[in-house]
């Protein structure tokens, strides 16, 4: 479980580069992070704050917690990513969840790294 502020999470998805979050779930610490498919969000760095993102933790919190889901944030490129994700234990079923969901990747949480579809 997160126990975060929000203005916490902002920080840390500018500072750090990223963050895996969920009201009621603990932070993964293995498998591989699957977004789902039409929950994605970009937000240019300059335009994304704390509203922004209780914007989209708000408009995702019920189907977060009835399917048992992250949200996830990170930065690249200038933009900010958010996307709602399942964490999958087995890569050959990550792999394949995430051809499923029309994802270019997944993330392979054990080893920080992005893995290409």
């Amino acid at each position: 479980m997160d126990t975060m502020t929000l203005i916490e999470q902002y920080r840390a998805i500018v500072n750090d580069g990223g963050l895996t979050f969920s009201p009621i779930l603990p932070a993964p610490v293995s498998g591989f992070m699957v977004s789902i498919a039409g929950s994605e969000r970009t937000i240019p760095v300059g335009s994304f704050n704390p509203e922004t993102l209780s914007q989209y933790v708000a408009e995702y919190a019920p189907r977060v917690a009835n399917q048992r889901l992250f949200y996830g944030a990170w930065v690249d490129g200038g933009l900010v990513y958010l996307d709602l994700s399942m964490n999958i234990k087995d890569r050959a079923e990550a792999e394949a969840m995430g051809r499923l969901e029309s994802q270019l990747a997944i993330y392979d949480v054990s080893n920080a790294e992005v893995i290409s579809l």
